[in-house]
Parts: structure tokens; C-alpha cells; sequence
């Protein structure tokens, strides 16, 4: 039996524009708060950009699709923007099911948002 990933997020500045929020583990409307802390904490970075690292999440309800989606359009109403990664993992079958890819801009990996965003920004 393989072992439940506790839920984890962290908050960084990276470059002094982008609030990156790293996340691992199962994604489920039990971790709903603690989601939310980590964005009202990147939120206090001031940042033009939040990306939300999902390289690490082995599960995504849609408790948090509603979450993203509703985190973009706040961000959007502010003047900044929301952008996700996931490479290939099970968050990006769901956010592509989901179509918040269509909503969201969505890299493939943490390096590729990071020279794009801070090198040639995206809008």
C-alpha cells in the first residue's frame, strides 16, 4: 500500500515579482484552509504574479478547481495574475478535464514560468 502524501504548501519570492506557492501532496477540500493561507500568504508578498507549483500534488478534487479559478479571477481584479505548473503530473489531467487550463496559463515546468515570467512576462 503507498503511503497518503501529507498536504504541504510553501510561499517564496522569487525575483521580487513572483510569489511562487509550492504544493505537494493530496489536494481535497480537507486542506481547503490551509490552501487558502497559502495564497492570503503570498498575497502579502505583493507580488505582480503568483505561480502555484503543482509538480508535487498525487491528488486535485474539485473543491480545489474552484479554488484556482476563483484565486485567478481575484488576482486579475488586483492587476495581477495567477499562473500554474504541472508537468505531466495528475493535477494536469485534471486541470485539463477541468478546462482551467483555458482559464489559466499553465507551464510546463517551474523553470520555463520563471524565464518566461521574469525574463519576457506573459499576459
Amino acid at each position: 500500500m503507498v503511503p497518503i502524501a501529507p498536504f504541504r504548501a510553501t510561499v517564496a519570492e522569487v525575483g521580487g515579482r513572483i510569489a511562487l506557492v509550492s504544493i505537494s501532496g493530496e489536494l481535497d477540500l480537507y486542506v481547503e484552509q490551509e490552501l487558502r493561507d497559502a495564497f492570503a500568504a503570498a498575497e502579502g508578498l505583493n507580488s505582480s504574479a503568483v505561480v502555484v507549483d503543482l509538480s508535487g500534488v498525487s491528488f486535485m478534487d474539485s473543491t480545489v478547481c474552484g479554488i484556482l479559478v476563483g484565486e485567478a479571477k481575484r488576482l486579475r481584479r488586483e492587476g495581477s495574475n495567477l499562473f500554474l505548473v504541472s508537468h505531466g503530473n495528475r493535477a494536469s489531467r485534471v486541470l485539463e478535464v477541468a478546462g482551467i487550463d483555458q482559464v489559466v496559463h499553465v507551464f510546463p515546468t517551474l523553470h520555463t514560468a520563471f524565464r518566461d515570467l521574469l525574463l519576457e512576462p506573459v499576459s
